[in-house]
């Protein structure tokens, strides 16, 4: 019968034996390739050789520097995967949210616990402690990333199994969505033009542009982001109906600095719409008027912050039976109204969503009355009168 091999990464047994006329150790090998190869280190004497020997086979058996380990800390592991060429396709904005909860979330909290202390019933008690302190939106987002570090380190062979995937769920309670009715844009709106109108608290003629802004939010179901990222060469005004296109999005980069991403949130965000005539209306002004590249550019001719932007539309919806509404509101309603009126396959695609699903639980107000099935449900009994 054959000798069995060895297993993997491990030696047989080590003989000592003299080679070139000095003391040596040899042993058979089974290397991480399968194969089985002779190892043999010298000493000044026998003892001295067997460990030469020794400590050559742990040498070859121990990982290299760029290798995660069980000792190795979650900090470290979540690092290597963050550093990871794969991560720098996610958009910028993401990679910041990222970063953040890796270095804030985790790495405060969780980091300093080596791979293989973070059991399921530890793991699970982090993100437990983060939902309660933090809100359950970052627990799930912790425990995505989580689930990536882990799953490097499994690759890694740091891990047996990635202990995420046991920890109990994260739980979020659903808000129902609600969107502004066709009445309540209509009276939104003329609130933002009487805001552009009044001075502000100086007396100076403000230059907050709300009502146009408005005008191709409820026109498009555009992002702010990417309404602020639009530039002239993005809209045609000479195509029947006109359109803008969305290639880009505002972000704010590591600098702080706010620019323009070129490309939007996601590839299906990457879209083309048809102006209704308000809208073409407004952006027909404002290039007659324009002055920069930017359509909404900020007082000074560069590009307009976000922040500033809420700002002023903070102030304009206050003491109103709007305040507190976002113009992220207005995609709802937009949503919402397609949804009425084309379907939910219209809305998708208006606000850019991959799948109809996410329009659907996050945009669209759902029902509250079943369809006319009178007629069909009658024939239940026709025959009987």
């Amino acid at each position: 019968m054959a000798r069995p091999p060895l297993e993997l990464e491990t030696w047989g047994k080590i003989r000592r034996t003299t080679a070139a006329g000095q003391p040596a150790a040899v042993c058979r090998y089974r290397d991480s390739d399968g194969v089985t190869r002779i190892m043999q280190r010298s000493g000044r004497t026998p003892a001295e050789a067997e460990r030469n020997l020794v400590k050559a086979l742990k040498k070859r058996l121990a990982p290299s520097a760029d290798d995660l380990t069980g000792n190795s800390t979650v900090r470290a592991a979540a690092g290597k995967w963050f550093a990871e060429p794969e991560r720098d396709d996610l958009a910028v904005a993401t990679r910041d949210r990222y970063r953040r909860v890796l270095d804030t979330i985790i790495g405060k909290g969780f980091g300093d616990v080596r791979l293989a202390e973070a059991t399921v019933p530890r793991v699970d008690r982090f993100l437990k402690r983060v939902t309660a302190e933090n809100g359950p939106g970052t627990a799930k987002t912790t425990r995505t990333l989580l689930q990536h570090v882990f799953a490097l380190a499994v690759r890694h062979g740091a891990m047996r199994s990635n202990p995420v995937r046991d920890a109990g769920r994260i739980v979020q309670a659903k808000k129902p969505v609600t969107a502004p009715s066709v009445a309540d844009v209509r009276a939104m709106r003329w609130i933002m033009w009487a805001y552009d109108i009044t001075p502000d608290k100086r007396g100076a003629t403000r230059s907050a542009d709300l009502g146009d802004l408005f005008d191709v939010f409820i026109g498009t179901g555009a992002r702010t982001a990417e309404v602020l990222a639009l530039r002239w060469s993005d809209v045609d005004l000479e195509s029947s109906p006109a359109t803008v296109s969305i290639r880009g999005t505002v972000i704010i980069g590591d600098d702080g600095k706010v620019t323009v991403q070129p490309h939007p949130k996601s590839d299906s965000s990457r879209r083309t719409l048809k102006l209704p005539a308000f809208a073409t209306d407004v952006l027909t002004r404002r290039r007659i008027e324009s002055y920069c590249d930017w359509v909404f550019p900020s007082a000074t001719g560069t590009l307009r912050w976000p922040h500033n932007l809420g700002r002023n539309w903070r102030e304009a919806l206050a003491g109103t039976p709007y305040a507190g509404l976002s113009p992220r509101a207005l995609r709802k309603a937009v949503a919402t109204l397609l949804r009425d009126v084309m379907g939910v396959e219209v809305a998708q695609g208006q606000l850019g969503h991959a799948s109809p699903a996410v329009t659907r639980k996050h945009y669209i107000q759902p029902l509250h009355s079943g369809p006319d099935a009178t007629s069909a449900l009658s024939a239940w009994v026709q025959n009987d009168e």
